[in-house]
């Protein structure tokens, strides 16, 4: 869904809500299932809302695009009936934080009997809409939402300027107000959003100069390095077809020649997580979402690594990442959020190499700093030979929607803030904001023993992700080049509870995986039978489960000869001996202490190979007698 700010203009409705209500009882379904939009379309009152919200069948949140989904189960009670689909805006899908926050929009756009069909998964129907301009217009001004969108072609020509910088002005009687600057994408377009106030105001609180609805607009174009290449005058702004112009104004502007062609900036990429290769080529991930060597499927803090510009670059960038996951077939893929603050752990992106007064005896110094993204109050301080010392900041916080800007210091001079040298970490993501699952074991009571299965209602499915990349110049719309996304990538964060070997030095333990281990011969309920000696068999009980259990085997400690190692066969994660257990021949072993061993290892990684304590153990001690 999307909405036109003119004919050669449209946004998308990024993060906006859509909802679906059952038609209103007073209306006519069938009239309005076929009516156009345009003729249908109203903005609601909020008692209107109230009176719909016991028809609300399903809400869903856009993405960055402006796409949506919803599923259907029995728990909407809905059977492919028409719906009437609405909006709501808490704010513009672009718009610039405002003073005052605006009071949220709702509207309704048509009412809908999806053209169903059926998939391999069920019944599907696909709609898509774009708003026309004179009702998203309406919308964005209840909001207070003002945008300026433009093109910038070399005069007489088709040919569009990237690149260079617009600036926007308001005439006014005695000072006139900037509107706000974007850069042209690479078809010369750009966007400005501005809100009321940034033109409605003086410098006098209890003056409003602006007499009229509407700003009247003259621009400025600069290249990348600042030089001029138009400048209109502020009397360009009282001309016909620039004053008191409407929210939402679309217009052409020309400079004679395009600037010289400026040193093409780096291009932010996604490209890995931890050594794992994002790209194809690489095979580097299988098909299902795990890493190809050794079927390693994700967990804890992965590292997100990439390409960013250093302090150089003449181009603001700013990037993020957004995140949605497949139902568990593997094949639906829901909703896309945007990986905000509380998803990201400080991340150290690089240094801040400056040069540093050292006192005695006397000189310059180069030195660095970590700088970071989200480790919010981490500065450097600076110290200068004849002045106080300068504190810089060396963290980018993460904003609202998840953008981060790229760090632009570029001073590296003596008595400068230093420069940016990026260290190709992009972001640190919290995974288990994503996925982290607690099974109890040890209830119904008794709970699981070693040899028994794991419940099925308790054992995990593969959570598989997708992740997109996005970036961009700061302040505009288009997404930069570089932008790209890992199709599938599976995440596991579990902890089981369970009671291992209670009547020898028995314990409940919580682990990332489950591995029990006991012998029948000494699993008695009487006090002390886990004391007992044994002679000729030792039957071994096991249980060991994780939903990407990698290898298992059990094994005996003690004098030689000692019976063969046992290799456990792994299926859906699981390996289990059974209450009869796996019968150990131990005849030939010499009377002494001995120690029956279970060991698994799981198959997670934290982007760098298989993790560190990827291994547990399990252990019973016996006496042969």
């Amino acid at each position: 869904i999307w909405g036109y700010l003119c004919s050669e203009c449209i946004e998308p409705l990024s993060f906006v809500k859509v909802r679906l209500y059952k038609p209103r009882k007073e209306t006519d379904v069938a009239v309005l299932a076929v009516a156009q939009p345009k003729d249908t379309f109203a903005i609601l009152s909020a008692d209107d809302i109230k009176k719909m919200e016991s028809s609300l069948i399903a809400e869903t949140e856009t993405d960055a695009d402006g796409n949506f989904t919803f599923e259907f189960s029995e728990k909407q009670k809905y059977n492919g009936e028409a719906f009437e689909i609405n909006v709501y805006c808490s704010k513009g899908p672009h718009q610039k934080p405002p003073e005052t926050p605006p009071t949220p929009v709702q509207f309704t756009i048509t009412t809908i009997q999806p053209l169903w069909r059926e998939t391999k998964n069920g019944m599907a129907a696909v709609w898509e809409y774009g708003i026309p301009n004179r009702y998203w217009c309406a919308v964005l001004a209840r909001l207070g939402v003002w945008v300026i969108c433009g093109k910038v072609n070399v005069c007489g020509t088709d040919t569009p300027i990237k690149g260079v910088k617009v600036l926007a002005f308001d005439t006014d009687w005695i000072q006139d107000d900037p509107l706000g600057s974007a850069l042209t994408d690479i078809n010369g377009k750009f966007w400005i959003f501005y809100n009321t106030e940034d033109f409605k105001k003086t410098p006098f609180a209890w003056v409003s100069l602006e007499l009229v609805s509407g700003p009247d607009l003259y621009f400025r174009i600069e290249s990348p390095d600042g030089t001029p290449l138009l400048v209109e005058p502020s009397s360009m702004g009282r001309t016909a077809g620039r004053e008191n112009v409407g929210n939402c104004f679309c217009v052409k502007l020309c400079i004679k020649e395009a600037p010289p062609q400026q040193v093409n900036p780096t291009i932010p990429l996604f490209t890995n997580v931890g050594q794992y290769h994002v790209d194809p080529a690489y095979n580097d991930f299988t098909a299902e979402g795990l890493t190809t060597s050794e079927n390693l499927a994700f967990t804890s803090t992965i590292p997100l690594i990439g390409i960013l510009p250093d302090g150089q670059s003449p181009q603001a960038v700013e990037y993020r990442f957004g995140v949605a996951e497949y139902d568990e077939t593997g094949t639906v893929l829901g909703a896309v959020q945007s990986v905000d603050v509380n998803m990201i752990a400080p991340t150290n992106i690089g240094k801040l190499e400056y040069w540093s007064w050292k006192a005695v005896p006397g000189y310059w110094e180069i030195k660095t700093a970590d700088y970071w993204v989200n480790n919010p109050g981490a500065v450097v301080t600076i110290p200068q030979p004849a002045a106080p010392a300068l504190v810089v900041p060396v963290n980018k916080a993460v904003k609202p929607d998840g953008w981060i800007e790229v760090p632009r210091e570029n001073s590296l001079t003596p008595g400068g803030i230093g420069r940016f040298i990026p260290n190709s970490n992009l972001i640190y993501l919290i995974t288990t904001k994503l996925t982290n699952e607690s099974f109890d074991l040890t209830v119904p009571v008794p709970g699981m023993k070693a040899g028994d299965s794991v419940p099925a209602a308790k054992k995990s499915r593969a959570h598989t992700f997708k992740l997109f990349f996005e970036a961009r110049e700061v302040g505009t719309i288009p997404l930069l080049p570089g932008s790209n996304s890992l199709e599938k990538i599976i995440m596991s964060n579990t902890h089981y509870k369970y009671t291992r070997h209670p009547n020898w030095a028995g314990s409940t333990v919580n682990y990332a995986s489950v591995a029990s281990l006991d012998i029948v011969e000494l699993s008695g309920a009487a006090p002390g039978a886990g004391c007992g000696k044994l002679t000729n068999h030792v039957h071994a009980l096991y249980t060991v489960y994780h939903p990407f259990m990698g290898s298992a085997r059990v094994y005996f400690e003690g004098n030689p000869p000692l019976p063969a190692n046992l290799n456990l066969t792994i299926v859906g994660g699981e390996s289990i001996s059974g209450v009869a257990g796996y019968d150990f021949d131990i005849t030939a072993l010499l009377p002494c202490a001995y120690i029956l061993w279970l060991e698994a290892t799981v198959n997670l990684t934290a982007g760098w190979g298989r993790i560190a304590g990827a291994t547990i153990w399990d252990h019973v001690a016996f006496c042969k007698g």
